[in-house]
């Protein structure tokens, strides 16, 4: 009797189930009129309406907002109802030229764009695997786990903008890891669409590989450039006033409870600390985050896999804003951990190539049971933290890392 591969088995059944899963979603979302308008793609799509209509300085105006939003759900609206666009000014041009009159046709569109960067960064960290020395066969193997990460399809069905962080974050990575300064900082420059990150990663670099920071500064001022030129100097101050609302976590929409960082860990396990005391913690340890890391960089011989992983799985905990969607960014420390367990021989590369498959998997039925879904996450946080930095105490050295798949 033949002898069954369990692995071919398990790849090809868990890549046909989260496809198959992913697209009955996606179509009963769009054919929903309450679940396409109660996504956060409301918010991208208003702002594109607000500068096709009245003009880009005007984006960031929330009664605007409101109007276009209570056409779209089909009903009156109080302020308080109204999700904000408070992203940055840069992504304007982008919304403008893709969204119309027809809100499904725009979501399609919008998706489509996210899906091409997406599988851009994909490409990018599957060059580092290439460059690594892994085989064809499992390369192709990684890459569709990561396409089909669980985080990446939640921020497709909900619109989210997490794709463009993505590459830039890969671009970040190739550019640490190939001796390239300009392209990390360029990279980590389009970061800067989840701010809070961006100057956790970035002003470490203040200590070691400084062109790296300069960079950053370079293309952070040119997307300040292309935000001005868009919205002027009043659509920047409406940009500003909108990140303090959101920064006070009181705005509807900003859903503290469900996010997958330290305040919404906060929120879960003790709610009766009030909402100013879990800011003061989560904005202390965000300091702390930032101050630890540069502290790293300054006594770290090289910025490595082992101190870039940390660092963004620090950056995404200790972010005082972060949704389930911005999971999507654990696609690179994860493909770090595995470039250094399998080049240490703590990872058989047959075993490594299944990992974000496994990963997306776990967290899709993880969703499904009550009290898992937003807490699952801190878990493989701490998991690829302790697999960088203290493998032994997980795995054993492989004889041999093996080379097919």
């Amino acid at each position: 009797m033949k002898r069954i591969d369990f692995r071919r088995v398990f790849i090809v059944a868990g890549l046909a189930a989260l496809v198959l899963i992913y697209s009955v979603l996606w179509l009963q979302m769009l054919s929903s009129p309450a679940e396409r308008t109660g996504s956060d793609f409301i918010v991208f799509y208003t702002a594109g309406r607000i500068a096709q209509t009245d003009g880009a300085v005007h984006v960031y105006e929330p009664e605007l907002q409101q109007d276009v939003q209570q056409v779209e759900v089909g009903f009156p609206l109080v302020p308080g109802q109204v999700l904000l666009y408070n992203h940055v000014p840069y992504l304007i041009p982008i919304l403008t030229a893709l969204v119309s009159e027809n809100y499904v046709a725009s979501f399609v569109r919008w998706a489509l764009l996210l899906l091409v960067l997406c599988a851009g960064g994909v490409g990018l960290l599957v060059g580092l695997l290439r460059r690594a020395g892994w085989e064809r066969a499992g390369i192709w193997v990684v890459a569709a786990g990561m396409l089909v990460f669980f985080p990446f399809f939640v921020s497709l069905m909900n619109g989210q903008d997490t794709a463009f962080t993505f590459f830039g974050l890969c671009l970040w990575l190739i550019g640490l890891l190939t001796g390239r300064d300009w392209l990390a900082g360029l990279g980590l420059a389009l970061t800067t669409i989840r701010p809070h990150v961006a100057v956790l990663l970035a002003v470490p670099f203040l200590f070691k590989r400084q062109k790296v920071f300069g960079w950053f500064c370079v293309g952070s001022l040119a997307l300040v450039l292309v935000s001005l030129l868009s919205v002027g100097f009043d659509g920047m101050r409406g940009f500003l006033d909108l990140l303090l609302v959101s920064a006070s976590g009181g705005w509807y929409g900003l859903k503290e409870q469900v996010m997958v960082n330290l305040i919404g860990l906060l929120w879960r396990i003790a709610p009766g600390l009030g909402a100013e005391i879990i800011h003061i913690t989560g904005w202390v340890v965000y300091g702390l985050a930032l101050v630890g890391l540069c502290v790293l960089w300054a006594r770290s011989r090289e910025i490595d896999e082992r101190v870039i992983g940390l660092a963004v799985t620090v950056s995404l905990f200790a972010s005082p804003h972060l949704h389930y969607h911005d999971l999507t960014l654990l696609l690179v420390p994860l493909v770090a951990a595995l470039l250094v367990l399998v080049r240490d021989g703590y990872l058989r590369l047959p075993n490594a190539v299944l990992v974000p498959l496994a990963v997306s998997l776990l967290l899709l039925f993880g969703s499904l049971i009550p009290g898992v879904k937003y807490n699952l996450p801190y878990l493989i946080m701490v998991l690829i933290i302790l697999l960088l930095w203290v493998p032994d105490k997980i795995l054993h050295k492989s004889a041999m890392t093996g080379r097919t798949t």
